[in-house]
Formats: structure tokens, C-alpha cells, sequence
């Protein structure tokens, strides 16, 4: 099976990224990210930046140890956009090779989806006192906002399908 692939320069390395659609992610190790893609009841996904001059991301950041896929995003999405959600799916992964290190030590960032289940007020990100920017863009538009080449164009695509099948109906 041919998977979406997207290859760039990463402060000065170059990086192979690789989207993976699976539901099985226990076969990925290690895995250094948790992303959520998060759905509201409109059907629009959420989007933040820590900065005006940052780009659009999904939440999400690194496990801590012993932490499941389900609770690293729960404290993810607190801490960076104040939010909760329920109903955590996951989309797969995405493999990061960096070429210039051994190609058998890739590393696996997982994605999500999940359902919005409550917007809090905003509070500084602990991990570095700043609030992020946050806001629901529609889902058919998100790829204008996260700019991650195909393998986004293909995680959001595939997110959208999961989404409608079990987090917004």
C-alpha cells in the first residue's frame, strides 16, 4: 500500500513524514506525539497557535511516562487550548524519519479524533505561561489553515470521514 508522504527540511536535516492510517497503534514505537483533531457539534475542527505570529497546528504534545494515547491528549488539550473532549478515536500515525539518523529508528506521532465537550475559559499553558490563540474553522477548510502537505491533506480527509462516521452523527 502506497501511503501519503511528504519530505522537507527541518532546521537543516531533512525529514521524511509518512501518514499511516490505523486504528491499531500499538504496533508504533516510540511514540513522541499525541495530536487530537477535534470535532464541535457544527462539525468544525479546532484549530490554535501559541503566537499571532505562530502557525495554525492541531493541540496536542509529547506522553509523559506511563501515560495512555487517551490521557496524554485529555492534559494536551487543557493545557494548551482549555478544552475537554469525550469520544477519543484513533486516525493513525504519522512515521518521522529523519535521513540522517538510522531510518530504523523512526518515530510515531499519533493522531485522534475526538469530540468537543467542553469549551472553558483560557488559561496560560502551563508548560510555558502563554495563551494560546484558538478557534473552529470548517472542516472543509482546515488545510487552509494547518499547512502540512499531503500527509495533512490526507490525515484531515481521513479525520473528516472518521468524524462523520462515529463523532458527529
Amino acid at each position: 500500500m502506497k501511503y501519503p508522504q511528504d519530505i522537507y527540511l527541518y532546521k537543516g536535516t531533512k525529514v521524511t513524514n509518512t501518514w499511516i492510517k490505523t486504528d491499531d497503534i500499538k504496533n508504533y514505537s516510540p511514540i513522541t506525539q499525541v495530536y487530537g483533531i477535534v470535532f464541535n457539534d457544527n462539525g468544525e475542527i479546532l484549530v490554535c497557535r501559541e503566537s499571532k505570529e505562530g502557525s495554525w497546528i492541531i493541540p496536542g504534545g509529547h506522553p509523559e511516562e506511563g501515560e495512555s494515547i487517551e490521557d496524554t491528549l485529555k492534559r494536551e488539550l487543557l493545557e494548551e487550548v482549555d478544552v475537554e473532549v469525550e469520544g477519543i478515536k484513533p486516525l493513525g500515525v504519522q512515521k518521522v524519519i529523519f535521513p540522517d539518523n538510522d531510518p530504523d529508528k523512526a518515530i510515531y506521532q499519533v493522531r485522534c479524533v475526538a469530540k468537543l465537550k467542553k469549551l472553558n475559559p483560557q488559561t496560560p499553558d502551563p508548560a510555558n505561561d502563554s495563551t494560546w490563540e484558538r478557534k473552529f474553522v470548517p472542516a472543509s477548510e482546515v488545510t487552509n489553515y494547518v499547512k502540512w502537505g499531503k500527509t495533512g491533506e490526507a490525515i484531515f480527509r481521513d479525520a473528516i470521514k472518521l468524524a462523520k462516521q462515529h463523532i458527529t452523527s
